[in-house]
Order: C-alpha cells, then structure tokens, then sequence
C-alpha cells in the first residue's frame, strides 16, 4: 500500500491555483452540472482590490478582436451572456456577476473522439492603453479552466499591435517578448482544473509592458481537443508597491496533503500539523513576514492558537527544503508550517493570518491575507468530505452511473483513507445526491456494494480486476425508495475488518440495470484536494482520477446501528415552516429526538400517539426527526424552509 505525498511536498506545487488529477487519458464524461450549495448559502464574487487602469467585463463585445491561425484550425472565442459548452465533454460555465463572459470551447471543436488540429486561437484588445506612467503592471482576471492532455494558455503582451502567430502545446513562457504561461501548474494534468469557479489570477506583466506608452493584451489558447477556457472580468492595473498573500491554510492530523472534512479522534497521533503558504505579489521586498493561527469552536470560543511558524522554501536544485529568514523577494513563494495539540469531539474553524512590515493586513490589499479552515474531529465517522461541516460556500457536484459512457453497471467510486491507528471498520456511510439536490437523479431498484481496497490495486490508468483489491466488502444492497427520500444509505460490512496503518481506498461499486435505476454519489469539491483523494473506475476502461470528495464516509468501529422500520409512521410537512406533524397508527411509548445535520441534538421529547411538534424557531435548513422506542427506531429527513 502506498500512501499519499507529505504536507509540505504537496504545498510547495501549490500558488495560486491547484492540480486535481494525474490520471493519462481524457474520462469519457457527459455535461457535469452546475454545483450547488447548502443552507441558502450563495456564492460570491469577490470585488476587486486594484484600481483599474483599464478592464472589460465583457457586456461590450467591441472591447475585443477575435481570430484565429487559419493555417491551423478554424476555432474561435466566443463572447456573450450565459454561453455554455457544446461538446461531448462539456464542463460547467464561469459563474459571472453580470453572465457576459468569453469561452473558448475546444472540446466542441474536436468532435466526440477528438481533433487532430494544433489551435491556436486568440482574443485580443481592439484598443491599446496607456502605460507610460505605470513602471509595475498586472493584468487580474476572473477565470475557469479545466486541463487536458496538450494544450497551454497563454497571455501575450505587445507594445506595437503585432503578436507572434504560430504559438503551439510546446512553446516556453518567454516574458521578455511578452509571452507568459497563465496556468503552468495545471496545464497538461488531465482533468486538473483551478478549485474555486471563477478563480481569480494575476500575472505581472512589468518586464513587457511597464512604462510603454501603448499596450494590447491578448488572451492566446493553443491545444488539440482540450476542454475549454473562460474568462470574465478582465483588469490592467498598478502593481501594488506591498501585497502578500496567503493562499491557503491546511489542518492536517496526519501531516499529509488530505484535508479531510471529519477526522476520528482516534486517527490523530500527538500533535496536528498546521500548514501556511504565503506568496509575496508587491514591488517590494518584504520584512517581518509573520503567520499566525487561531482555532475556535462552534461556541467561537479560542481552543488553540499558534504564531511559531518554520518558514522554508523548496530548492528545485536540490529537491530539498531550506530554512529562511529575512525579507522576502517580490515574487518569492514561502511555506509555513508548526504543530498544536490535538483537538477534543467537536467542529472547529482555524483563522490564519498573515502579515508584514509593509501589508500589515488592514491596508487596501488587507482582504487577501486571512483564510479559514473548517473540519471536525468525531467519535466514529472518517470523511474527506466536508458537507455539513463547511459553512462558507460549499460546493458540490454529483456523480454516478449515468455520469460516463460505459459506466451504468460496474461504476465504481473510491475515496482515500490514511488510517494512523489500528482500528475496527464497520461500513460506509454513502451521501446520496438526493441529501442535496431538489431533483436527484436516483432512482429506486439500482444495486450497490461497498468494499475496502488496497490502494496499490486501484493505481491511476489501471485496468484493474476489481476482486484483487479487495480486502472488506459487504453484500449487494438495493436501493430503496426510503434511502432516496432520506438521501444517504449506511452499509455495513460482511463482517468488522480490522486495518492496520496504512492506506486505502474505500469505495462504492454501482449497477443500475442499464441507466434504469442510476445511482449519484455527492462529490464535495469545496477544498482542492490531491487528485487521488477520490478516484473512478469505468468498466472495461480504466481508474481515473475525477472528483474531489466523494460522500463516500467510513463507518469506524464493530457494527453499524441499522433502523428497524416503524410501520405506518408519518412524518409531515416535508418541507416545511417549522410545525411538524407526526402520525403513528402504533400506540406506544415512544421518544422523538431532532437533530441538526450535524448531529447535534435540538430536542427531546415524549410521545405516546399522534403528536404536533413547533419548530419554527430553527433557522431554514435540514434536520432528522428520529422516533425510537427499545425496539424499533425510525428516522425522516425534514426540510424546514
């Protein structure tokens, strides 16, 4: 078994954005839906911390030229309000403020088996602007983008109206003639894409541009049979004299570059690891750089707090990290880590901050130097996932047996798991799409078993005989209609397995007799994660690596509690305003207990019959109102709206 890179290798190949696949060859996929979010929670786009010299948001389509090397393919941008992709591959829009936006859609140029043409298509200011004063100078945009296999995505500079015409998979950055690499760190990573929808990149283009008195700025994508490429909002500016950034804040118990949503107590070791990186974007040179971390409760009460970082940078030479101290360069990436005790039961947020002698977090580019990091630490339930956990614009996705062609029985789904400590595993709790989505896409009748597998036999690009994996598995079960209205199915093993420390995955192999009865398994893609924190594999293909974090939760322990069904019970409005009305025909002594969708118990009461419950005083979301006596026990997911 192998297990996954350590935090500080994985930190030092992130920036600005993350790689989320490593897998050889393009997934068949059909159109991936837009994400949706929990708890009324929206998305929001993050007004801009610049002031801009120039910017275009679109709506005017005469702010830009379209064309295209006609010696080598006819493939154009497009820009218009709320385009989508055609192709056969199509990935989700950009989420836009105002929906006008540009799309490069190279999946629809190359067909449903791909093109052979090398594009090379442009987008490119009609009118130039004027520099001469600005000597720093940055182009900010808003951008989606999802990678294949050959292709990159240029930004090229000119101070003359003329561009170099012939741009290819195999051409270098070349900044001192304009041409910078938007995403090194992603292109070519199959199915790799930038985390957040729409990510917000900046690149400094002072070495071409600062102090010239006219400047255009094209947008250059070069490829075969990409995915596609979308960019909003785009801003030329002032580069700011100070601005570091903390691009992102990591809580590891195992010290590996998995964030997972939920952590049993008995998984962490001693110490939590705790992980920073910072990116200096100024002019300037930076002194006194600090991180600090804070971690509260759901009470927001302080239970654990660090500012004694290590700060170490990653030598390419060497391939070795080395200690630094003093200022740091503009442009220098710096990686912060230190340990705190372990954390009791709980839900906990971690606050990192970050600041320095010239940006001390309160100034104009202040807003870029905090991040936040939910996760909970439990009694029995392990989760990369973090659905319920994250409070701050969830993200998630579904995907399942009518996602790929070829994948309607035999699909299987697989999340990663370090276990640090030697411990019982008793099953899989799998998260439904219908725990989420209004309409889901279950349905009734289809199959599924669970299994623990050794992660040396689900390698990406292997074409995998399933059962030589395999060291825990369950019986089929069949999905009822009961577990699409509760939205999640607990499914014990054959028998507890006990796993030493190690990795692996575990996973949920589906069959939907023909598409008829589809299975869809939540995918959380909140957090970038590493690409194989949750994997695929396609019948008579090959392991892939497509999803962030699969709700597929591992059941720690010797058994998992199953409900025995009580009969005739009624349990509505559903949704409803907050009266809830419990109908049971058994006349009995009977306890009803309400919990929040994160387990926390609202209330209990004693019933003995028909029973009108007043709940309008929670606030609008999911709960479960559980009616048990020593016997039987049922449980109704309830949505209060």
């Amino acid at each position: 078994m192998k297990r996954i890179i350590t935090l500080f290798f994985a930190l030092a190949t992130i920036s600005l954005s993350f790689a989320q696949s490593n897998a050889n060859s393009k997934v068949k996929r059909s159109a991936q839906e837009a994400k949706v979010t929990q708890n009324n929670i929206e998305s929001t786009i993050e007004s801009r911390a610049v002031d801009c010299l120039w910017e275009s948001d679109f709506s005017n389509a005469s702010d830009w030229t379209i064309d295209h090397d006609a010696s080598d393919c006819s493939l154009d941008w497009e820009i218009g309000e709320n385009l989508e992709c055609t192709g056969f591959f199509p990935m989700t829009s950009i989420e836009s403020e105002n929906g006008f936006y540009a799309m490069l859609d190279s999946d629809a140029y190359g067909g449903e088996e791909g093109g052979t043409d090398v594009e090379d298509s442009w987008l490119t200011m009609a009118n130039p602007v004027d520099l001469s004063n600005v000597p720093n100078v940055i182009v900010e945009m808003d951008t989606w983008y999802r990678s294949y296999n050959s292709e990159k995505c240029f930004l090229v500079v000119s101070t003359d109206g003329t561009f170099p015409t012939d741009l290819t998979p195999a051409t270098e950055a070349d900044p001192a003639n304009g041409i910078y690499e938007i995403f090194p760190n992603v292109s070519n990573d199959v199915g790799a894409d930038l985390g957040d929808n729409p990510s917000t990149t900046r690149i400094n283009i002072s070495e071409a541009a600062g102090g010239q008195s006219q400047v255009w700025v094209r947008f250059n994508w070069t490829g075969t049979w990409g995915y596609a490429w979308f960019i909003d909002n785009v801003c030329i500016a002032e580069q700011p004299a100070d601005d570091i950034t903390l691009s992102y804040g990591v809580v590891s118990h195992n010290g590996t570059s998995m964030e997972y949503g939920r952590v049993p107590a008995d998984q962490i070791a001693g110490d939590m690891t705790v992980g920073a990186g910072v990116y200096n974007f100024g002019v300037n040179g930076q002194s006194s750089v600090t991180v600090s971390m804070e971690i509260e409760d759901t009470d927001t009460y302080l239970v654990g707090s660090s500012s004694n970082f290590n700060s170490q940078v990653f030598n390419d030479e060497t391939a070795e990290y080395e200690d630094i101290s003093g200022d740091m360069n503009s442009g220098d990436n710096w990686y912060f880590e230190t340990t705190t005790p372990a954390l009791g039961i709980g839900i906990y947020t971690a606050h990192f901050d970050v600041s320095s002698d010239g940006d001390s977090g309160e100034g104009e580019f202040g807003e870029d130097n905090s991040v936040r990091r939910e996760f909970s630490i439990t009694d029995d339930v392990y989760s990369i996932d973090g659905i319920d956990v994250y409070t701050e614009n969830p993200a998630i996705s579904r995907l399942g047996t009518g996602s790929f062609t070829d994948a309607s029985d035999g699909f299987v789904m697989m999340t990663y798991y370090d276990i640090s400590s030697g411990t019982d595993i008793a099953g899989a709790r799998i998260l439904l799409d219908s725990y989420a989505f209004a309409t889901p896409l279950t349905v009734a009748g289809g199959e599924l078993v669970i299994a623990l597998r050794d992660t040396v036999g689900t390698a990406v690009g292997t074409t995998f005989a399933a059962e030589n994996s395999i060291v825990a598995s369950s019986d089929f079960y069949l999905v009822t209609q009961a577990d699409v209205d509760m939205g999640f199915i607990d499914v014990a093993f054959t028998s507890p397995y006990y796993a030493s420390p190690n990795a692996y995955m575990l996973s949920v192999e589906m069959y939907s007799n023909g598409n008829s009865n589809d299975i869809y398994i939540l995918d959380d893609e909140t957090v970038a994660q590493p690409g194989n924190s949750s994997m695929i594999y396609i019948p008579g293909d090959q392991a892939y690596t497509n999803g962030t974090a699969a709700g597929i939760r591992m059941l720690m322990g010797s058994s998992i509690g199953l409900d025995e069904a009580l009969s005739n019970l009624n349990v509505y409005p559903n949704p409803s305003n907050g009266i809830i009305n419990i109908e049971i025909s058994e006349s009995n002594n009977f306890t009803v207990t309400i919990n929040d969708i994160l387990g926390k118990v609202i209330s209990t009461d004693e019933i003995h019959s028909n029973t009108t419950l007043d709940l309008q005083y929670l606030d609008k979301g999911i709960y479960f109102v559980k009616v048990s006596n020593s016997t039987i026990t049922n449980t109704t997911k309830v949505i209060i709206d």
